[in-house]
């Protein structure tokens, strides 16, 4: 598989084109479909049969020194972590991330607002490349918005992941060079990342209207932009820094 490129194919058929040892990190969110959207028992079986072949597929092409996450449910995350410990993954961190402004949309009356989603950080035990400097960015709790329409990423996938967070776990988890992998590229969030903080991307997404999205997406995006990575800052900072950058 040629790195810098998203494939509009199905994650099984590329995941198994791709080579042994071959990736440094992988990143991704895989889709989900909550249960009260189906009743039927074959689909929950072929959906977790489904989600255990991607999973080995990914475990032979990490390279022996390797940080893997994964964005996942928080109502089955127990059922996804057993799935990782099954294939042979470490669990290294269970990252909460946090969000605020969708929580309307989850209250109810008889339960609490839901304002977060588990990413699980699995890895062989490979160094994180924290800032020298102690700071909350090395805690495991990550406060940042669900992008919106409004914001300067827009928003191109219902589920799409923040761009600021997958930006600070891979610039920690790789270096410049590396080869990240995104088995479901969806809106190309990894790939934008990716192409600025200098890493090369392998991409896959079925969805022919994710697919040109995320590649429209990806060529308006400059390399190496001058924006700080890392820091969680609201919206109206960063359209500070980019006016700034213009000058």
């Amino acid at each position: 598989m040629k790195t810098n490129k998203i494939y509009n194919m199905d994650c099984l058929d590329g995941l198994k084109q791709m080579e042994d040892k071959s990736v440094d990190l992988v990143i991704t969110d895989p889709f989900y479909v909550p249960k009260a959207q189906f009743k039927w028992k074959v689909f929950d079986d072929f959906y977790w049969k489904w989600n255990k072949k991607w999973l080995i597929e990914i475990k032979r092409i990490v390279k022996d020194d390797f940080h893997f996450f994964v964005s996942f449910s928080s109502d089955e995350m127990y059922l996804f972590e057993k799935l990782l410990r099954e294939v042979g993954f470490e669990i290294r961190s269970r990252i909460v991330w946090n969000y605020r402004n969708s929580c309307k949309a989850t209250a109810k009356e008889t339960k609490f607002a839901k304002t977060y989603e588990f990413i699980f950080h699995c890895s062989s035990g490979k160094k994180i490349n924290f800032p020298k400097k102690w700071d909350d960015r090395r805690f495991d709790v990550k406060v940042c918005a669900i992008p919106q329409s409004n914001f300067n990423e827009g928003k191109i996938h219902p589920y799409q992941k923040p761009l600021r967070l997958w930006e600070q776990l891979i610039e920690f988890c790789s270096d410049k060079g590396d080869v990240v992998l995104d088995p479901f590229m969806g809106g190309g969030t990894t790939a934008v990342a990716c192409k600025k903080l200098g890493r090369n991307f392998i991409g896959f997404e079925l969805e022919k209207d994710y697919y040109e999205s995320a590649l429209k997406r990806l060529s308006e995006t400059p390399s190496h932009e001058t924006l700080p990575i890392g820091n969680f800052a609201t919206q109206k900072d960063l359209i500070s820094v980019k006016e700034e950058n213009q000058k």
